[in-house]
């Protein structure tokens, strides 16, 4: 195998994730640094587990809102390709606006009012993103590393092995080298 092969982390046991051998306590607020890789290894180290509680959390909004989540998710999706399209295809809508002022002006007041109708469905649809990203990083946040955590984080960074987050924090930039 390949140190560039993607590989999910294995799922850490509910005692080390939450329970008896779990650790919290608040960070130091004043050392940001310090603050910054508690979160980072914690979400390396986690991941699996993360990933579990984002998809429950999701399902949860899913069951109790169902028509509303997919109408939202629906709405956000739309207004993202319609944004899309019209900033790749300036021109050709600068044209159209200039042709057809009043549909123009009809299609904004429409649009306006199907936002404003379904604004309920919007949030809820938000909600089922914030929430379990909301939870994923409280836990990262308060949860002390361990032993077990250091150890793994710095095979990650040493390069023996990539997982999602690794690529993902890489993305962001977020630097996790330091221990």
């Amino acid at each position: 195998m390949t140190s560039n092969e993607l590989q999910l982390a294995p799922f850490r046991n509910i005692d080390d994730f939450l329970f008896a051998s779990a650790r919290f306590a608040p960070p130091n607020y004043q050392d940001k640094e310090r603050m910054n890789n508690r979160i980072l290894q914690n979400l390396l180290y986690y991941q699996t587990n993360y990933l579990c509680v984002a998809f429950a959390a999701f399902c949860c909004v899913l069951y109790f809102q169902p028509l509303e989540t997919l109408i939202g998710a629906v709405l956000v999706l739309g207004s993202s390709l319609v944004f899309i399209y019209v900033s790749e295809n300036r021109h050709n809508v600068g044209v159209f606006k200039r042709d057809h002022p009043n549909l123009v002006v009809f299609g904004v007041i429409l649009s306006c009012s199907l936002v404003m109708y379904t604004l309920g469905s919007i949030m809820v649809f938000l909600l089922s993103i914030a929430l379990p990203v909301l939870l994923v990083l409280l836990h990262a946040t308060f949860r002390m590393r361990n032993f077990r955590n250091k150890v793994q984080n710095k095979a990650e960074a040493i390069g023996l092995k990539t997982t999602p987050m690794g690529v993902i924090l890489k993305a962001l930039g977020q630097e996790t080298l330091s221990f």
